[in-house]
């Protein structure tokens, strides 16, 4: 049941960590919310290797998340209009 469930909040993790453009905001969440759940596995001694795994796990998919709504900059080059659009 613990494996199911830890599976489930790392899946968890990626979809909360990719909702920023900020990949520094989405490595951060994602290390707060992998320590959730390395916290939640380890027991006994092992609750901080645990939550310290968790969080270098989390770190690794949040950072590396792709955001459904990423926006780039462009800038037009015959009126040099600055404006933001789904990135290609």
């Amino acid at each position: 049941m613990r494996k199911t469930a830890s599976i489930g909040m790392l899946v968890l993790i990626g979809f909360l960590a990719g909702c920023t453009n900020d990949q520094g905001i989405n490595a951060a969440t994602g290390a707060l919310a992998g320590a959730a759940v390395g916290s939640q596995l380890g027991g006994g001694k092992g609750t901080a290797a645990t939550t310290l795994a968790g969080a270098a796990i989390g770190t690794a998919i949040g950072a590396n998340a792709t955001p459904t709504n990423k926006l780039c900059t462009y800038r037009n080059p015959q009126t040099g209009a600055i404006y933001e659009a789904p990135c290609n």
